[in-house]
């Protein structure tokens, strides 16, 4: 009998042992998941609610993140907290200073309302600033031009927020601006920081609604501007379906630029009023760009691609092929008429 008390116990200490073990096994189950299923469990609008709670504030000092690596493998980083920024696959490193409750964010062409500025990465050069103009800045979203570049820190922005992002800054001047030429202080491997308030997104259709009335008053004083421009021209004249004007001064007998083609010009620009902004001939330096890859205004590609190589032609481009209702940099304003007076001197 002894022995058997003995045997019983013993049974029911081992049941009571794995019964606790599978008991403690479970609850460490529920409750230690990996960030990898804990992440699976939320949506995404679960999870741009709870990015859009973070508030880092200077006066903690410094900020703990904890970050998990290609491998898996996890690292803290312990950084002030104006330094802290997030970067995308792309290479664009942002961070939201101050996050909207919205959840709208700007699709392709969307008119954004703005407070813009950007600069060096060392801050020595303030390129840009909205608040030098005289009108509400407003941008329509284009494409992104390339991968990391400005048109995509936009689209990560929502209605409401303000972010400071850094770009490659020759891919801003190359790709989304299309300048052939870049800033004699910029080098490789240079950012720009631009400083964004993203305060209104208004979708493309909504726009072109709300501001129909104007835009067809425009078109109209640019109709008669125009004629004017063409009494007494008596070259050979071409309008395109687009509303383009070409005018052929001497007719050239080379290849026709097709897509893909690099192209070398020379030209004089103006406006219609005969004020020139930029030629090529000061300068003793042609101009080059790729045909297809929107380096250019949408007018200036239409033209040339409607040249031949030794065509020597005067291009009258309507605001909505060039720069639209927006300003241009300091020297074109919005709603600007150009003419293009254009030797195409090579395709290839």
């Amino acid at each position: 009998m002894r022995y058997r008390f003995i045997i019983l116990l013993l049974l029911s200490f081992v049941i009571l042992t794995v019964i606790s073990c599978k008991d403690k096994e479970k609850k460490t189950d529920d409750t230690t998941q990996t960030p990898e299923n804990k992440s699976a469990d939320l949506t995404q609008e679960e999870i741009d609610s709870l990015l859009s709670q973070w508030d880092y504030s200077n006066d903690s000092g410094q900020v703990t993140m904890m970050v998990f690596g290609e491998n898996g493998e996890a690292e803290y980083i312990v950084e002030h907290p104006e330094n802290v920024f997030l970067k995308t696959a792309t290479g664009i490193e942002y961070k939201i200073v101050k996050a909207s409750k919205s959840r709208k964010t700007p699709k392709i062409g969307d008119v954004m309302y703005m407070n813009m500025s950007y600069s060096t990465e060392k801050g020595d050069s303030l390129l840009f600033s909205s608040s030098d103009l005289n009108e509400e800045f407003k941008m329509r979203l284009a494409a992104p031009s390339d991968k990391g570049c400005i048109e995509e820190a936009f689209m990560l922005m929502h209605e409401g927020d303000s972010a400071v992002i850094k770009v490659d800054a020759i891919k801003f001047f190359v790709k989304s601006q299309g300048k052939a030429s870049i800033p004699a202080f910029i080098r490789k491997g240079d950012r720009l920081v631009f400083n964004v308030k993203m305060k209104k997104i208004v979708s493309g259709i909504d726009y072109a609604n709300a501001n129909k009335e104007v835009i067809q008053k425009r078109i109209e004083e640019e109709n008669s501007l125009i004629n004017r421009f063409l009494i007494g021209k008596n070259y050979p004249q071409k309008k395109t379906d687009s509303g383009l004007y070409i005018l052929t001064i001497n007719k050239g007998a080379g290849k026709k630029p097709a897509v893909g083609n690099t192209v070398k010009i020379d030209y004089t620009a103006a406006f219609i009023d005969g004020s020139v902004f930029d030629s090529t001939l000061e300068r003793a330096e042609p101009f080059s760009f790729v045909i297809g890859k929107k380096q250019v205004i949408v007018g200036l590609e239409e033209a040339v691609m409607n040249m031949q190589v030794g065509d020597h032609c005067l291009v009258i481009i309507p605001f909505r092929l060039a720069y639209g209702e927006q300003k241009y940099g300091n020297v074109i304003p919005p709603y600007s008429t150009l003419v293009f007076e254009i030797e195409l001197l090579d395709a290839k």
